[in-house]
């Protein structure tokens, strides 16, 4: 029975893949022979999606756009109407942008990203779904940063430290949320790290109604079981969760 539940899930995943590939205007096989799209069909038009050849970004694709790791398509219907806003805190290339443009043609979407090494793709990415980036770090405080940068090149892992002498302009969390008008409908946060820092500061979290997190567990006093305390502090409800390793993984939460 476990094998044939293994089969039905892996068909239904490939069946996902392709539908969503599909209303992208591109084709998904299987992964073996998959190669990132040229272009991409977001608010009814073709454009060219610019995506840097480097480990790990193919993945990347696959689980932001094809796999809705982020579980955004869950919440059409629980937030059905107009002008919901969407916070991303760690956005990379602007993957996430796209997939929350495609599911909420009219949100406002704003997007945080310290890297100044993906400027150009964001760039791209943000003209062709309509949303609004900030090339900032998201701390406690107002201040500046650097950034670590992983030494096989891949920006997914770039991790952020204060530095009153950086070179990256660092946003308090409440001014982020105060730049979409002090609410939050869905906020996505996979900034390496750095939530334990956000943590710290409780007033923006409880301006946020769902979210999607990726946790990090670096130091042996970050546990998930401390992750979740957390947030159940801050006043949200798990709703699920999804285990990568014993170092990180994604959590979802809401609020009743």
């Amino acid at each position: 029975m476990k094998n044939i539940n293994t089969i039905l899930n892996r068909l239904w995943q490939l069946f996902q893949r392709r539908q969503r590939a599909k209303k992208l205007g591109f084709k998904f096989n299987r992964v073996s022979d998959f190669n990132l799209p040229d272009t991409i069909v977001c608010l009814g038009k073709q454009d060219k999606i610019s995506i840097p050849s480097e480990p790990g970004m193919m993945g990347e694709f696959i689980e932001v756009i094809l796999d809705d790791c982020y579980n955004i398509e869950k919440l059409v219907k629980k937030l059905a109407r107009t002008n919901i806003k969407i916070l991303d805190i760690g956005s990379n290339v602007g993957l996430f942008g796209i997939a929350a443009r495609q599911a909420f043609p009219d949100a406002i979407i704003h997007s945080y990203e310290p890297n100044p090494n993906l400027e150009k793709y964001l760039k791209n990415q943000a003209q062709i779904a309509n949303f609004k980036y900030y090339l900032e770090a998201v701390g406690i405080e107002n201040g500046k940063m650097n950034l670590i940068f992983d030494e096989k090149g891949a920006s997914a892992r770039t991790r952020s430290f204060v530095d009153d002498e950086g070179s990256i302009q660092m946003t308090a969390f409440r001014q982020v949320i105060e730049r979409l008008g002090g609410e939050v409908d869905f906020a996505k946060i996979d900034c390496e790290g750095a939530e334990w820092l956000l943590f710290q500061d409780t007033q923006p979290w409880q301006s946020i109604k769902n979210l999607a997190m990726e946790y990090h567990l670096r130091k042996k006093d970050q546990t998930l079981a401390k992750v979740r305390e957390n947030l159940q502090n801050l006043g949200f409800k798990i709703d699920a969760e999804l285990e990568y390793d014993q170092y990180y993984g994604l959590i979802f939460a809401s609020r009743n």
